[in-house]
């Protein structure tokens, strides 16, 4: 339970360095949907741990459905958020054929990389279950 806090706190860390620069409302949003979801999360994760007796295949269902669904929870709106810091960066460019290429590269990452956290999420709390 020790890792999951540490990569928790260096979740918010990570969040925390990619809005600072932003506007209040943004930060002020973004934070408040993390620390809301994250209390929500535990709480339920908890819960989910100590209501499972004897760990069988179908007792676990209930657990991995609340790990898939919170694992949805917090990638997509980081990815909505990462798109909405990072699409205006390729207006400097001069032609359209640059700027369409350049924010197809960059949904490209945001989507490559939302994907992965969700993954690394899921692998974090059900491990190979």
């Amino acid at each position: 339970m020790l890792i999951q806090i540490v990569i928790g706190i260096l979740f918010f860390i990570g969040v925390y360095i990619l809005i600072s620069d932003e506007q209040k409302w943004l930060r002020l949003t973004t934070f408040g949907y993390f620390i809301l979801l994250t209390i929500i999360f535990a709480a339920g994760y908890m819960n989910q741990l100590n209501s499972l007796q004897d760990p069988e295949l179908g007792d676990l269902s209930a657990l991995r459905d609340w790990v898939y669904l919170f694992g949805y929870l917090y990638s997509v709106p980081l990815m909505v958020v990462s798109a909405y810091i990072w699409i205006p960066y390729p207006k400097k460019y001069k032609t359209l054929r640059s700027r369409v290429l350049m924010i197809s590269f960059i949904i490209f990452i945001i989507m490559t990389a939302g994907h992965f956290l969700n993954l690394f999420f899921r692998l974090l709390f059900l491990g190979i279950a």
